[in-house]
């Protein structure tokens, strides 16, 4: 079975990577997608927001060789937790490409990973697995530049004919036009990024009534903005 991973990185905090991560999930699950969240953040939020036992054995365990189990979400949809064991040294050490292989072996047609801020070589096994990735960002200066270092890296790989995504957007979340630099975000993307297609998550409070319900958000609202928004994200990631 050909598998379609994508990564949902921006090296910054708080842009919204883990809402993009359970929204895509939730979108292709509601299609009937058989889909695989992989959370390779310590602070294993992936799982406590689609509803399920952020401690269990989940991205770590895979790493290290093991075969925990997915938890289920529902008929379509299941996850493998983060924890602390992301950041222990055998983690740390993993070849880049370990993750590729281990999801060459997964009976999904879609991996969602959900990439942690700060820790570049969790985010580079996830770019090195994904057929496309996702650069979250929003109005923060910070997170403007943490989505450059994101596709400095991805271009650097792909100079030197070194395995890593084909192809990677950036999307804009948590935008609010009535504020200012939400407002100018998209003109200041282009000018940095002319060639880099630019995708919008509005912010929505569904969306984070969803993830303090612990519910997909299309079982939460799926008629909302946001879960628009993310439907046209899904779509990118399909068909580009």
């Amino acid at each position: 079975m050909s598998i379609t991973c994508i990564a949902v990185a921006g090296r910054k905090g708080g842009v919204g990577k883990t809402t993009v991560s359970c929204g895509l999930a939730s979108v292709f699950s509601n299609q009937k997608k058989r889909v695989l969240v992989m959370d390779l953040d310590p602070q294993s939020n992936v799982a406590f927001a689609l509803g399920a036992d952020p401690t269990a054995p989940g991205t770590a365990e895979v790493l290290m060789g093991q075969n925990p189990k997915p938890l289920s979400i529902n008929s379509y949809l299941d996850v493998l937790p983060g924890g602390a064991e992301l950041s222990n040294q055998t983690v740390q050490m993993t070849h880049p490409e370990e993750l590729a292989d281990a999801i060459a072996n997964f009976s999904y047609e879609l991996v969602i990973c959900d990439c942690p801020p700060g820790n570049e070589h969790l985010e580079r096994l996830a770019l090195v697995a994904a057929s496309s990735v996702l650069i979250v960002a929003n109005a923060h200066p910070l997170a403007i530049m943490g989505a450059g270092r994101v596709m400095s890296e991805l271009i650097s790989y792909q100079e030197k004919g070194r395995k890593i995504a084909e192809r990677w957007a950036i999307v804009q979340s948590l935008i609010d036009k009535r504020r200012k630099l939400d407002k100018n975000l998209d003109a200041v993307l282009q000018e940095i990024y002319a060639d880099v297609e630019r995708l919008i998550v509005h912010q929505d409070t569904e969306l984070a009534l969803a993830t303090a319900n612990q519910v997909p958000i299309l079982e939460q609202a799926p008629n909302c903005r946001g879960a628009k928004d993310l439907i046209k994200v899904a779509e990118w990631c399909c068909h580009g």
